[in-house]
């Protein structure tokens, strides 16, 4: 008997169909230890000390109760049943290498001593079947690169983010600070956009868009953008405007027509930043709904491993899909295959150190695979015509470029007609894309050829006069940070979903209609906090948030990984680095009291004379002080005045409003059950009347009846759709009328429709999902506390 250990419980079965009796295949369910978080002494350690050949030692900590279950049942049933040999088939990239490394040290330690490493770069039966054979030990290049991210992270963690709440953050982070800039660059970026207003004429004749062109390029008042790009299609000039509209109103003629061809060549197969640009775009999904989609698809074995940042394929799956193409289209549709810069040197010749694919199929003939559901089969159909469009060719067009005049204006209009002669790799997505033109004009194509206006639905204009103004810059959108964070090199394909998730549940920023829009705190970080570490006018080279110095630890990674680099000196390095910025970022705020500093001198002062102020201060103003005058300060005046004799917080203030709302209490009334007569008189601290009145309202507001949660409100309407009813039929399961007749809270009305709807729905679709492919998701009773 064998044992084959994987991540995730639906891998596992998929790979058990294929090995069958004589293996147990189990799932770790991801990590399963890592550095220690627990509150005992090295759970607070931000680093560990190592001599300079060596990288630290730290005892290693299981992630969580679970991951120690999980794996004592493996242990258990590996032990019961014999197991002779346990294969370790954990994701192929820097951090399953490490669960990897971890699983096989459990094993070892509990007397299995034929323990190996395998990887697979898809899931089918001659993948595993060819990596048991080929069965080897832990890359411990890999284990290397990912210790040393660890320790990276945790002293940036632990030291930046100590440092960062003095303003009041919850935290820093080596490559989400950095990303969080981008966004709030972008942010600034459109605040300093000024709108340049222009005019445009067009006018539709012959199925065709011809533009008003006012200037050449070497006009006086040709028209140009904030960044110097001229457009012949704009005017400031509403005269010249004003007649171009009015003579295009009668028709135009065609005046030059020059033909002309060109070809569209197909993209690369994808990589992990390009599917989540793709899915974005294409179908509004976010990074995290992408790459769950995503994995499902891999787990299930229909495409290959998810996280990858190359552009390189198998040989026998190009063969494969290259037949199918000839099969489907004909010999005339293949082409060369294209990759990505990835894949070529400087010669242009394949990377050979880059062991990792491209996502593609795995069963490149099949384009619609058995049992997917629809965002399933949504995702694989771009994955499979992407990765056949990339072995086929260009597609072909001819193109007529054309001018026409319009009686009583001198400038000309112009116009394109394109249409498709060859389909090359367009084939591959018909019905996923809109088809092109397929025909010439309909018109008599040449000089001379009058062309009246085409008719147009009721309300819309032809020709159009339209006076507009240039626009800000997009914001960016979670698919499309990701692609910056490519272009910069900071981040990984593990790690892309994770940041941004990051940057949105620790509130730096928000995300509205799609777009993600800084908020304050995440201005104050990047630009207040974070220059703090950039000490490079002081003789300290780089900046520890700037996107060259994070970009740059990320090719140091890379180079553990290859071998190229020694994993101790790397780390030293940095850490010799950081301490540098940290104490000079230190020294800095010594200078200047911090936000924080200021905010609770504010607090512990708003109730004391000003002649006791200037006792404390020594006549000096609070923004006159330095860092370590304010804590000096505050120090005395909490001496003088005990914190419990302190004004409640704003914070604290804020919570009882709102508890006292949920109790229907007015503030007379939530103030007398501490024997005081309104919030003014509160008292802050753990020890103050302001945390009992808390204790008291979180009692009673605890029954009160409140509003259902926007969170349970979604979660409702989306199990309402599933069930197939309609708000009415929904509401009236918990005998109310509309959602805003529900109520919150752990026993509301929302709360037991969110748990009669999910039974409801519960093994509905094409699949019932078992528990254990529901495992680490978030489930519908965690939504119904809200």
């Amino acid at each position: 008997m064998d044992m084959l250990i994987v991540e995730s419980g639906a891998k596992s079965k998929t790979i058990q169909k294929y090995l069958g009796k004589g293996w147990i295949v189990g799932a770790c369910n991801g990590h399963v230890q890592d550095l220690p978080t627990s509150r005992t002494k090295d759970g607070k350690k931000a680093m560990w000390a190592s001599t300079a050949d060596k990288l630290p030692q730290p005892p290693w900590e299981w992630t969580d109760e679970k991951a120690e279950r999980t794996i004592g049942k493996l242990l258990a049933k590996a032990k019961s049943s014999k197991v002779e040999n346990v294969y370790i088939a954990t994701d192929l990239d820097r951090e399953g290498e490490f669960i990897a490394w971890r699983l096989f040290e459990i094993f070892t330690a509990k007397g299995f001593n034929n323990v190996w490493r395998i990887t697979f770069n898809e899931i089918t039966k001659t993948a595993v079947q060819a990596s048991i054979d080929a069965r080897g030990n832990v890359n411990q290049n890999l284990v290397s690169a990912a210790m040393v991210r660890r320790f990276m992270d945790r002293l940036v963690g632990f030291r930046s983010s100590k440092f960062s709440r003095s303003w009041s953050l919850p935290a820093m982070g080596r490559v989400q600070t950095p990303t969080l800039g981008f966004i709030v660059d972008k942010e600034l970026e459109r605040e300093a956009f000024v709108p340049l207003p222009y005019f445009a004429v067009h006018a539709d004749a012959g199925g065709l868009r011809w533009n008003a062109r006012f200037h050449d390029k070497d006009d006086t008042e040709a028209w140009v953008d904030d960044k110097g790009k001229f457009h012949a299609g704009r005017t400031n000039d509403a005269e010249l405007a004003n007649a171009a509209y009015a003579a295009s109103s009668d028709g135009l003629t065609i005046s030059t027509v020059e033909p002309g061809k060109y070809q569209r060549n197909p993209d690369p197969p994808f990589t992990t930043d390009t599917l989540l640009m793709k899915a974005g775009s294409e179908m509004n999904w976010n990074p995290r709904r992408s790459m769950k989609i995503a994995g499902e698809l891999y787990n299930a074995g229909h495409i290959t491993y998810i996280r990858t940042d190359s552009t390189r394929t198998n040989a026998g799956a190009r063969e494969d899909i290259k037949s199918h193409i000839r099969e489907t289209w004909g010999e005339d549709h293949i082409g060369k295959g294209v990759v990505g810069s990835d894949a070529k040197g400087k010669s242009g010749k394949s990377n050979v150190q880059d062991a990792h694919e491209a996502i593609r199929p795995t069963r490149p003939k099949i384009n619609s695979p058995d049992g997917l559901n629809s965002d399933q089969a949504r995702l694989y159909r771009i994955v499979w015509a992407r990765f056949a469009g990339s072995q086929m060719n260009a597609s072909q067009y001819e193109r007529l470029s054309m001018t026409a005049e319009a009686d009583g204006f001198s400038r000309p209009f112009t116009g394109t007609a394109s249409w498709r002669v060859h389909r090359g790799w367009e084939a591959a997505f018909e019905g996923i894309r809109k088809e092109p033109s397929i025909a010439p004009p309909s018109f008599d194509a040449k000089p001379g050829t009058s062309l009246p206006l085409d008719s147009v639905d009721e309300g819309e204009e032809n020709p159009s006069l339209r006076e507009d103004e240039t626009k800000p810059p997009s914001r960016y959108k979670q698919h499309s940070i990701v692609q910056k964070m490519k272009s910069e090199g900071i981040g990984r394909p593990s790690t892309y979903a994770t940041t941004i998730g990051k940057l949105l549940t620790r509130k730096y920023v928000l995300e509205e209609n799609g777009s993600l829009i800084p908020c304050d705190s995440g201005r104050t970080l990047w630009l207040d906090v974070a220059p703090y570490y950039d000490r490079s006018s002081h003789g300290i080279d780089g900046h520890l948030f700037s996107t060259d110095f994070t970009s740059e630890m990320e090719a140091v990674l890379d180079e553990i990984e290859l071998g190229n680099s020694a994993a101790p000196m790397a780390w030293h390095t940095f850490c010799a680095h950081f301490q540098a910025l940290h104490l000079a970022a230190l020294e800095k705020k010594k200078l200047t009291p911090t936000p924080k500093q200021l905010s609770y001198f504010t607090q512990i002062t708003k109730k004391l004379p000003d002649e006791e102020i200037a006792s404390f201060t020594g006549g000096k103003a609070p923004d006159e002080m330095t860092g370590g005058e304010m804590r000096n300060v505050i120090d005395v005046i909490i001496k003088a005045h005990p914190v419990e004799t302190q004004p409640a917080s704003e914070k604290q203030v804020n919570w009882i409003v709102s508890l006292a709302k949920s109790a229907e209490l007015s503030e007379a009334e939530a103030s007398t059950l501490v024997g005081v007569k309104s919030f003014d008189e509160l008292t802050g601290s753990r020890k103050g009347n302001a945390s009992k009145l808390i204790e008291i309202l979180l009692t009673k507001s605890k029954d009160a009846p409140r509003e259902a949660s926007q969170k349970q409100l979604d979660w409702i309407k989306k199990l309402v759709i599933k069930a197939e009813l309609n708000e009415a039929d929904a509401c009236a399961l918990v005998d109310a009328s509309v959602y805003g007749d529900l109520h919150g809270g752990v026993g509301g009305t929302a709360s037991k429709l969110i748990t009669l709807l999910s039974k409801r729905t519960r093994g509905t679709g094409k699949k019932r999902k078992s528990k254990k492919a529901s495992k680490g998701k978030k489930k519908p009773s965690d939504a119904a506390k809200d």
